[in-house]
């Protein structure tokens, strides 16, 4: 006889697949809609902003007024990339110092690296505008790229500091006795062993940036810097006067597509991130 809890498992897990399945379902199903609020019919109209990357070409005014989905779309892969070489480069050095060196205030500088982890990104955006600003970093992806770094760095840095930590010192002293270098230790040693951690980094700060949206919002005046999520997030306001829902889901599809295909080829790596060291 089957057990109740077993049974109340099972309706439980099927529940919190549904939850996500659901609206993704609705999504797709509007993307292919014939009609422009209801999910009715199929077709492929909606897509034909992907031949040209421009919205509303039949239209004089709006044509001019969105950017080019194509650069859109590149500035939105430049700050997922440039995201995600800085954060893995930086965290994979730090986290090496933090956990194989001894120095005055390193148990301060991890929990200052709490802190600013769970200091939520709106109460900095005054004091990093001004910042910006004062740089001459506004509205440029290389400012919004430095504010986002900074931001998802201390999570890269306690992640890699546990997987360094999970690595015996007996591994890396074998290496220094054989005549290695510390940096040769570090290069040929300690990177290659850590490389899950490496990789689960680099996946979860790409699709990080890749999905930011306040920033842009507040340090991105002029729509040629915009990325992805402003240009839905636009198009959710209905400037033209009324809101095309079939034509914003395939945006959104568009949009969701690369983060999806990532998802799939790491998510075994994602499950082995925790906030001090590996799981699984």
């Amino acid at each position: 006889m089957v057990k109740v809890r077993t049974v109340l498992l099972y309706l439980i897990a099927v529940i919190v697949t549904l939850v996500p399945l659901v609206p993704l379902s609705l999504l797709f199903a509007l993307a292919f809609s014939e009609h422009p609020v209801y999910a009715r019919g199929f077709t492929l109209a909606n897509f034909e902003f992907l031949k040209t990357g421009v919205l509303f070409p039949n239209h004089p005014y709006y044509s001019k007024l969105y950017p080019n989905i194509y650069t859109t779309a590149m500035n939105t892969l430049l700050l997922a990339l440039g995201n995600m070489m800085l954060v893995t480069l930086v965290s994979s050095m730090a986290g090496y110092v933090i956990s194989r060196y001894s120095f005055r205030g390193r148990s301060a500088l991890l929990g200052t690296f709490l802190v600013i982890h769970g200091v939520p990104a709106s109460v900095l955006l005054i004091a990093l505008y001004y910042l910006l600003k004062t740089m001459g970093l506004l509205n440029t992806l290389l400012g919004v790229v430095l504010v986002k770094m900074a931001v998802d760095l201390p999570l890269g840095v306690w992640v890699l500091k546990g997987f360094y930590d999970g690595i015996p010192w007996d591994t890396e002293i074998a290496a220094l006795v054989d005549g290695t270098s510390r940096f040769g230790a570090f290069f040929r040693v300690m990177l290659p062993l850590v490389s899950p951690g490496i990789f689960s980094i680099a996946l979860f700060s790409f699709l990080s940036g890749w999905g930011e949206f306040v920033f842009i919002y507040t340090f991105i005046q002029t729509s040629t810097n915009w990325t992805m999520s402003m240009l839905v997030q636009s198009l959710h306001t209905g400037e033209m006067g009324s809101l095309n829902l079939a034509l914003l889901a395939s945006m959104s599809v568009f949009y969701l597509i690369p983060v999806l295909v990532l998802f799939v080829v790491g998510e075994k790596y994602l499950v082995k991130v925790t906030i001090g060291g590996v799981k699984g």
